[in-house]
């Protein structure tokens, strides 16, 4: 059953239960103050002088005349004188049929006697007089309740259908939006992430779960966009890997089918050889150091730090970048820096920057290299001259399996680790690293970590 059927289902319950409550307290209370006007009659009626007369001389009832209340005396031995029959003089009621019983019983209180027809009797007896028996029949009340009853009746069942009517209509319109949100969910579910859940009137419960559902939503758009576009980084990376190992092990099998051919034979030819498979064999373990490297990063332990210099790391790596280039400008500006962490890790960092920095700058553009150390926060940046990276881009190029350049050559493109092998690094240790615009109008790279905390 569904939620709005249960809801109408419900409410018209309780319009039956209270509509049906109502009602037997008004037949209730039409009973008893129909009979309560029957033992007033009754009262007056023994309390009437003339039924004094008519105790000592009993008259017959005029054939047109109608009296609504039967007289009797009742004898101490138990005999019962009818005085006076009730209804019309010309077709007389019959007496009740008592009972010393039922006469014992009226002399407390107001009694009713079944019978063709019913009655209700009193029995008094006046100061001074005989023991009166007073009774009128209940035809007429029998009938009015009757009728009260089938209208009653009547009346709780319009009511209850006429308010099950309306409350369907009412909860069919209070869950429309419901249905709307049922649909979009739905459609949402067979792969729609475009779409959204209607919002609902503000400042209703309705409203507030639309609102918490787009919200939910964009959030599980979002995150499986991530999730997309970092598998489909990961396919580029697998097919540009296996691309750059195979090609490697493509020419170093090719060179060695040509050796053996040869049987060393030239000379020359084994000697080109010979070059290109060291070439090629060099050219495979960077790929497969690189690849370790992050494969390590990711399983690092503070355990496997220890305290070095990384000034004296930094420093190193650049004066090889300006011994090797001497039409570059190479600006140090560096501060001693005491670092707790893996020295060969930083070391492979400091290699990445110095390659990029050959490799995507123009050649005799300017460097400039700054490191501080001050209140336990160490911080490396390096500006260069360069093209930089797109704002646009900044986003995923720190992330794994990222190739901005979409040359696979290894002189533009390289394997597309460098980057990710230095998040990698700086993640490890507990650090942040940017992509800024740079002073120099090429790209600012810039590393914060704290200075000699462990990372857990």
């Amino acid at each position: 059953m569904t939620l709005r059927a249960r809801v109408t289902l419900l409410t018209a319950i309780l319009i039956l239960v209270s509509t049906s409550a109502l009602g037997a307290l008004a037949y209730v209370t039409s009973s008893r103050l129909q009979y309560d006007t029957i033992d007033t009659t009754l009262e007056s009626a023994i309390t009437d002088a003339r039924v004094r007369s008519l105790a000592t001389n009993p008259r017959p009832v005029p054939d047109d005349v109608y009296s609504p209340v039967a007289l009797a005396r009742f004898s101490r031995d138990g005999t019962i004188t009818v005085l006076r029959q009730a209804g019309l003089g010309s077709d007389p009621l019959p007496f009740p049929q008592l009972t010393s019983e039922s006469v014992a019983a009226a002399r407390v209180s107001p009694v009713s006697v079944e019978g063709s027809p019913s009655y209700r009797v009193i029995v008094r007896q006046p100061p001074g007089r005989a023991i009166i028996i007073a009774a009128a029949p209940l035809g007429d009340v029998a009938q009015n309740l009757t009728r009260l009853a089938v209208a009653i009746i009547g009346s709780v069942l319009a009511v209850t259908l006429l308010g099950a009517i309306a409350a369907w209509a009412i909860v069919r319109r209070f869950f429309r939006p419901v249905d709307a949100m049922v649909h979009a969910a739905h459609a949402i579910s067979l792969g729609d992430t475009q779409r959204r859940v209607p919002t609902a009137r503000p400042g209703t419960e309705l409203g507030e779960l639309s609102e918490s559902l787009n919200l939910m939503i964009g959030s599980l758009t979002t995150s499986i966009a991530t999730v997309e576009a970092s598998e489909e980084r990961l396919r580029t990376f697998v097919s540009d890997a296996s691309h750059e190992i195979r090609t490697p092990l493509t020419v170093i099998r090719g060179y060695v089918e040509l050796l053996q051919r040869d049987g060393g034979e030239s000379a020359e030819l084994s000697t080109r050889a010979l070059e290109r498979i060291e070439s090629e064999s060099r050219r495979l373990e960077r790929l497969v150091t690189q690849l370790l490297l992050l494969e390590r990063m990711d399983a690092v332990s503070a355990a496997n730090f220890a305290a070095f210099d990384l000034a004296r790391v930094v420093r190193e790596s650049f004066d090889d970048l300006a011994a090797l280039n001497p039409d570059r400008t190479v600006e140090l500006d560096i501060e001693s820096a005491d670092l707790f962490g893996l020295e060969d890790a930083w070391r492979q960092l400091v290699a990445n920057l110095v390659q990029n920095c050959t490799r995507h700058t123009p050649a005799g553009s300017p460097i400039r290299v700054t490191l501080r150390q001050h209140d336990g926060q160490t911080t490396l940046t390096v500006d260069d001259a360069g093209p930089g990276i797109a704002p646009e881009q900044r986003a995923v190029a720190l992330e794994r399996f990222t190739r901005l350049d979409p040359s696979r050559s290894t002189t533009s493109g390289g394997f597309g680790l460098g980057m990710s092998i230095m998040r990698a690094v700086v993640d490890a240790h507990g650090g942040r690293i940017d992509l800024l615009d740079s002073p120099l109008g090429g790209l600012q790279l810039r590393i914060a970590i704290h200075a000699t905390s462990p990372v857990d």
